[in-house]
């Protein structure tokens, strides 16, 4: 039983006869009676009592108009539902990053986007462990993704955004012996370090730094967000490698925030599957290669 035939049936009901019923409808009469027929058949009853005044409602024919009217409403608001979805006026869209990248570069895109499509609610998913950006991506809970570059998998496509500067943040007291700017990587390696867990682009970057320049990095307390760095810096534990508006919340209670030589920077950018987008992924990816495009 399909919405249509209800809807050939309820204009039947509606305007006495299939003459009328398909002038309201703009079907051609003998269409009009096909569908008829093929619910009646489909059901195995007669809806309608042929007379020489009309149509007149069998008692079968009765017995189904509430619940065709009730079908046909459904059918109306489902259509809308989706409408509404596709014109970006209702729906949700969920977004996989790193907590350190929704510090800082996700802010401008996400409040340029909720101004321009105010009914659409963003949720950010955490995806601060190793892979799990790809991996909310491939399971399907996620159509997009703000990730450090490269993705690491061929099966999505991603789309270079900007790059992402770390200051270092130094409790001050760590930092009383003196410590000259731009901090040279040999002698913020020898600082008791707080950084991110093993495994996470924040610890890899480190690592990758540490290997090339062959100076061992002295870590005395790991965290699994940077929220947790910035906590353990700011307590006096060590010395941590900060995104810059974590940073500068890092120097508000009073650490020393310092420049690095080289400076420590990760690219970032888009990660999408590579089937289609949805109408609000699709926009969420345009807002953020425009507002990347300002900076």
């Amino acid at each position: 039983m399909e919405t249509r035939q209800l809807r050939h049936f309820l204009s039947v009901v509606e305007h006495g006869s299939v003459t009328a019923a398909a002038a309201a409808l703009y079907l051609a009469q003998p269409s009009l009676s096909q569908s008829l027929r093929a619910l009646e058949d489909e059901l195995g009853v007669e809806l309608f009592v042929r007379e020489r005044r009309g149509m007149v409602l069998s008692a079968a024919g009765a017995a189904l108009l509430e619940s065709a009217r009730q079908a046909v409403r459904s059918a109306e608001e489902a259509d809308g539902a989706v409408l509404e979805v596709v014109r970006l006026e209702s729906g949700r869209l969920e977004v996989a990053v790193p907590a350190d990248l929704a510090a800082g570069p996700l802010v401008p895109i996400v409040a340029r986007f909720r101004a321009l499509y105010p009914g659409v609610v963003v949720s950010l998913v955490d995806a601060s462990s190793p892979g799990s950006t790809v991996g909310l991506l491939q399971d399907g809970r996620c159509e997009i993704g703000l990730d450090y570059l490269p993705a690491g998998d061929m099966r999505v496509e991603a789309r270079a955004l900007g790059r992402e500067r770390a200051l270092l943040a130094v409790p001050s007291d760590l930092a009383a012996a003196g410590i000259a700017e731009p901090v040279p990587f040999a002698v913020m390696a020898g600082l008791p370090l707080v950084t991110g867990a093993l495994g996470s682009p924040s610890r890899a970057h480190l690592e990758r730094l540490s290997a090339e320049c062959a100076v061992p990095l002295r870590i005395v307390a790991e965290a699994d967000h940077e929220h947790g760095v910035f906590l353990l810096v700011t307590s006096g534990a060590g010395a941590g490698l900060l995104s810059e508006e974590v940073a500068e919340r890092a120097r508000r209670r009073g650490a020393v925030v310092l420049r690095t030589d080289p400076e420590c920077s990760r690219s970032y950018g888009l990660v999408t599957r590579s089937d289609r987008l949805s109408p609000a992924a699709r926009a969420f990816s345009d807002v953020a290669t425009a507002v990347a495009g300002e900076g």
